[in-house]
């Protein structure tokens, strides 16, 4: 897949959704095509966020280890994404990525990301507005469980 394949897959990704073509271009000079063998861990829990990914074709698991064994939270697909908070936010990754089948990811690493916003601002601001309003949104979905847990502790 070479970078002139990547833009009709960027077009499709939620993480871009509402950017212009020329904001997903800009975004895409800084994507970088992997290939992932199926039962391959993209990241492992505890390791250090550095990368965003936006799945291109294929399937991953995302899952956590407790008690010594991995409990598998759910599966993603093209054109989902993952780990896009590492582009706002350092930290230690929640939960371990692996693929399910060969996928192709389309990485954008938190350096790139940073040299960017310093040349192209605006777009970056949209891509930082589309990851706060998908983190957002999760957390609001989450909302029923978390009261639920709060009854349950409580």
């Amino acid at each position: 897949m070479t970078s002139v394949d990547l833009f009709p897959y960027l077009q499709q990704s939620p993480l871009l959704a509402g950017m212009s073509d020329d904001g997903i271009r800009i975004v895409q000079s800084i994507c970088v095509v992997r290939q992932v063998p199926a039962g391959t861990p993209i990241f492992v829990e505890r390791m250090q966020g550095e990368s965003a990914f936006l799945l291109l074709s294929g399937e991953v698991v995302v899952g956590v280890s407790r008690g010594g064994s991995q409990r598998e939270l759910g599966m993603l697909q093209a054109p989902d994404a993952f780990g896009e908070l590492s582009l706002l936010h350092p930290g230690a990754r929640r939960a371990t990525v692996t693929a399910k089948t060969a996928v192709h990811l389309a990485e954008i690493s938190r350096r790139d990301f940073l040299q960017l916003q310093k040349q192209r601002p605006q777009a970056c601001v949209k891509l930082m507005m589309s990851i706060s309003e998908r983190f957002g949104r999760a957390a609001h979905d989450a909302g029923p469980l978390l009261n639920a847990l709060v009854d349950v502790v409580g």
